[in-house]
């Protein structure tokens, strides 16, 4: 069940989304993590690559293999590593797609998860590299050479496939059963709203985030404030004026000789190309791409 002091915090979450131009998606009966599958599932079909921001371990079922096609990945945003197939692998002993059988056995009291008493997630993983799949260990038991782990697995045997059940992935929420937004017709199609300035100090103005606020508003154009447009900067007849580069634009904030602030991630493309330092950020993803540009977006403060 959800902790009761979590609730009343789901408000402000949803007013933080809307500030920043964040869309929400949600499925009445279904948990953050059942849409976060579906909605990863269909946009690999439909072409995309996924990166999942989150640390959720149970989310790394989800993670495919790089074929140099669509694929899921997850990346923790905490820790800032990233999750390919085979950093999964090389962190649980087992494929991305035999994750759920591990943490049924090993269970997880965080997540209510009860497991197998005594079955931690080495032992846990060592059984499903040996036997495969969660059915086949307990249809095999009595292969399982130690008396006391065997033991154990009859006895809680119910319990795991109860465990099994739980940490589960749902991947086919239907659209109807979610809040998915009327205006498109697929997952490829959903976009964050350009930075509504005004309404995201706004948003800090009511939740009190003076400091926040100052900061944010030392990198929006003209400090936060809106600009007024004046005839010189209307389109003329003989055409448009050149924009002035968001790179120009938000100089202050990108120059490359100012000295980096402690606790600042620097992208370094030598040290990435050569497996350096830089390089062990990311676990195993050979075909990362360097951070976005300013030019990439508009009206975001960088």
């Amino acid at each position: 069940s959800c902790p009761e002091d979590l609730i009343p915090q789901f408000d402000f979450v949803k007013d933080a989304a809307d500030a920043y131009g964040v869309l929400q998606l949600e499925a009445a009966g279904y948990e953050a993590d059942d849409v976060i599958a579906t909605l990863s599932t269909m946009a690999v079909r439909e072409g995309c690559h996924v990166n999942i921001l989150s640390g959720d371990k149970d989310l790394m079922q989800l993670v495919t293999k790089d074929d140099g096609g669509a694929c899921i990945e997850m990346i923790d945003p905490m820790k800032m590593v990233r999750f390919c197939h085979d950093a999964v692998i090389e962190k649980w002993g087992v494929e991305p797609h035999q994750l759920g059988d591990v943490l049924a056995l090993a269970g997880d009291s965080a997540d209510n998860i009860p497991g197998v008493a005594g079955i931690g997630p080495k032992i846990a993983s060592s059984l499903i590299q040996e036997f495969g799949t969660l059915e086949e260990l307990f249809e095999r038991v009595d292969d399982v050479k130690q008396k006391g782990r065997r033991e154990k697995l009859q006895e809680y045997k119910e319990m795991a496939l109860l465990s099994r059940s739980l940490v589960e992935l749902e991947r086919n929420i239907e659209l109807d059963r979610m809040s998915f937004p009327t205006h498109v017709e697929s997952v490829s199609e959903i976009r964050t709203e350009n930075l509504d300035q005004e309404r995201l100090l706004k948003f800090y103005d009511t939740m009190g985030f003076r400091d926040l606020k100052k900061r944010v508003s030392s990198r929006l154009p003209n400090g936060g404030r809106r600009e007024r447009t004046t005839d010189n900067d209307r389109p003329k007849a003989s055409g448009t004026p050149a924009a002035t580069s968001l790179y120009d634009r938000y100089s202050s904030i990108l120059d490359s000789s100012a000295k980096t602030p402690k606790g600042t991630y620097e992208w370094n493309d030598s040290a990435y190309e050569t497996g350096g330092k830089g390089a062990q950020r990311f676990s195993g993803r050979t075909r990362f791409k360097a951070p976005p540009k300013p030019e990439d977006f508009s009206d975001v403060p960088f």
